[in-house]
């Protein structure tokens, strides 16, 4: 009788767990949602005017052209994010020589689909190959015990390395080049 009681309670307990556990995964997605949401920027709303006639109508204005040039100079000098820049390719159909791939806060890179660089054909890239990340606002470079390992300018990666611009990155037979 005792284990039956002792059975029926371990069950509870983890159904209960189990629902604690997706109800924290919905609370993070929600709060991630959220985040994003508040990141975006909004697109400027147009200047409109109204005519005079019997239906009013809606007439755009076009910005004057000293505030398009003001804004298109900020753009200019705001400074491109950290990126890699394919060098050499093994698959230049799937991943073409000259391909730029920005670097987010994680950026992976190996032969699985999954990585956010996909080299799928490079036969000597491991599926986990290296992991590019950002801390502090510099741009670390780590090997994920690659079989072939990571080349850093041709020597070989030991230790989680900070990249410098115009740094090359070997992973397989793919290289890379890193831009600040």
């Amino acid at each position: 009788m005792a284990p039956d009681i002792l059975w029926l309670v371990a069950r509870y307990a983890f159904l209960g767990l189990l629902y604690l556990f997706v109800l924290s995964v919905l609370r993070a997605l929600v709060a991630e949602m959220r985040a994003e949401a508040t990141v975006l920027p909004r697109a400027p709303e147009p200047a409109v005017a109204a005519t005079p006639g019997p239906e009013p109508a809606a007439v755009l204005r076009p910005a004057p052209a000293a505030t398009v040039a003001a804004s298109v100079s900020e753009r200019l000098r705001e400074p491109l994010p950290p990126r890699l820049v394919i060098v050499r390719s093994p698959d230049p159909e799937r991943l073409p020589v000259g391909t730029t791939i920005p670097i987010t806060a994680v950026t992976t890179i190996g032969r699985g689909e999954h990585n956010s660089v996909s080299l799928r054909g490079d036969q000597f890239a491991s599926n986990n190959h290296a992991l590019a990340f950002l801390r502090d606002g510099v741009v670390h470079l780590r090997d994920r015990g690659s079989t072939n390992g990571t080349l850093v300018n041709g020597c070989r990666l030991e230790d989680e390395t900070l990249l410098a611009d115009g740094d090359h990155i070997s992973v397989g037979t793919t290289e890379l080049q890193f831009s600040a």
